[in-house]
């Protein structure tokens, strides 16, 4: 009479020999599976690495600075300006200077309504040289329009872009700059 699963199971973990193992091709065969399956069910849990190896890891994942995000205030608005008394010219464009942290984003918004340009450059108040490292967005209406890199000069620029509400923001390596750039009426 052959073993059952039981049975066979019974022998696995009492460690006991059976002499119809000893005869039978069949039953050796389904003990030899069952003693492989039981043996993947039952190994050790995994252990935690060793403490000095932990160490070790976790210090070669240095924590990053925070990202932080940043508001710029409007301090110049041309619209905002009485007009020059004796000034040639119309002066159609609107000048906005935005400042935030260490940095002065000069602005120029010209064009019409429908198509407007707008141009910019972002200017460290700290050290002599230009800012070039960073992506400046444009973002229309809550949603990101237009997006360009700096020039080597810290200057951008977006074309064909509709009125609406635009806010910039600039990503810079370690911060981000937000600053709002009006309403409708923008130029």
């Amino acid at each position: 009479m052959h073993l059952n699963s039981e049975a066979m199971i019974d022998v696995i973990e009492s460690h006991k020999h059976n002499a119809h193992l000893d005869e039978c091709a069949d039953c050796r065969r389904q003990f030899d599976e069952w003693s492989q399956l039981l043996s993947t069910l039952y190994r050790p849990r995994l252990q935690d690495a060793p403490a000095v190896l932990l160490v070790r890891a976790y210090g070669i994942m240095e924590p990053r600075p925070k990202f932080r995000e940043v508001l710029a205030s409007m301090i110049f608005d041309s619209f905002t300006q009485p007009a020059f008394a004796g000034a040639r010219g119309t002066g159609t464009a609107r000048q906005v200077v935005l400042r935030a942290t260490e940095f002065d984003i000069h602005v120029k918004i010209s064009g019409t309504p429908d198509d407007l340009v707008i141009n910019g450059q972002v200017m460290s108040r700290g050290k002599k040289e230009f800012v070039n490292t960073a992506m400046v967005h444009l973002v229309r209406n809550g949603a990101r329009s237009q997006s360009v890199s700096l020039n080597t000069f810290g200057e951008f620029e977006f074309t064909n872009t509709p009125s609406g509400i635009l806010r910039l923001q600039i990503d810079l390596p370690n911060i981000t700059v937000i600053g709002d750039l009006g309403s409708e009426d923008i130029v």
